[in-house]
């Protein structure tokens, strides 16, 4: 099983829910419905999880880089949502 070290330094077992859940609200706050986009967030969620499964453990801000830059590549005004949403209420 794949352990996130969150960036306080606890570790918890890896949840893809959460990363489904909060491409979700990236995509609907880019003004997107879901169905319209579910192709995309399902690939992204399965090219992060294939690099977890490669790995032990895994930080938050890696797997961050990892989905932005395949949110680069695919479909960027949900990156940049993402990146409007990190900047809002996680820079704190």
């Amino acid at each position: 099983m794949v352990k996130i070290v969150k960036k306080k330094g606890i570790s918890e077992p890896f949840k893809p829910n959460k990363i489904l859940k909060s491409l979700q609200k990236a995509t609907i706050d880019a003004g997107y419905n879901l169905e319209e986009k579910k192709e995309i967030i399902n690939t992204v969620c399965s090219k992060i999880s294939s690099k977890l499964d490669e790995k032990k453990e895994m930080d938050t801000a890696t797997i961050r880089g990892c989905l932005l830059t395949e949110l680069d590549k695919c479909e960027p005004y949900i990156a940049k949502s993402w990146r409007r949403f990190d900047k809002k209420y996680k820079s704190r």
